[in-house]
């Protein structure tokens, strides 16, 4: 029999591993202000389904190949059928930077690897999708954005 005295500081104490995982995965180091802003922006819209905010990260003449398309519309669509198909589980993204190719006042290029997991009740469960990234950024009307996004295929070999 479980007893609720001792129950109560382990729930505790896994909370609080679960909320520094998250924080974790939320603030990689060694980045430049504009890039961990933007991929803050990117990690919390994807962690929360939001497709409009998600759009806001994406220029709206972004190019790519990531999930076999290459425009901002085609990758927003195909992003809603990856949540819409997780209804009761949420996405918990994490990016790590391998290499930072370019750092400037007008662009931020490097190769970045995204690892996507589902949680239930913010406990991780799964991986569903891992790739190397070559990833670009810029400002657009004041806002940093993605413009580019192409998966590393010479990584993946």
């Amino acid at each position: 029999m479980l007893d609720p005295i001792t129950l109560i500081p382990t729930a505790i104490q896994g909370y609080n591993w679960i909320r520094m995982w998250h924080e974790q995965q939320a603030n990689p180091p060694h980045l430049p202000d504009n890039a961990l802003l933007l991929f803050k922006r990117f990690k919390e819209a994807y962690d929360t389904k939001n497709i409009s905010k998600l759009g806001f990260t994406l220029s709206d003449h972004y190019k790519g190949d990531l999930l076999g398309v290459s425009t901002k519309q085609e990758y927003l669509i195909c992003l809603k059928q990856v949540f819409d198909s997780l209804p009761l589980l949420s996405p918990c993204l994490s990016i790590n930077v391998y290499s930072i190719i370019e750092n400037s006042n007008d662009v931020f290029s490097g190769i970045i690897d995204t690892q996507s997991k589902t949680s239930f009740l913010g406990i991780p469960l799964t991986n569903y999708d891992s790739t190397p990234i070559r990833c670009e950024i810029r400002p657009e009307q004041g806002l940093w954005v993605i413009t580019k996004m192409f998966v590393e295929w010479r990584l993946l070999a």
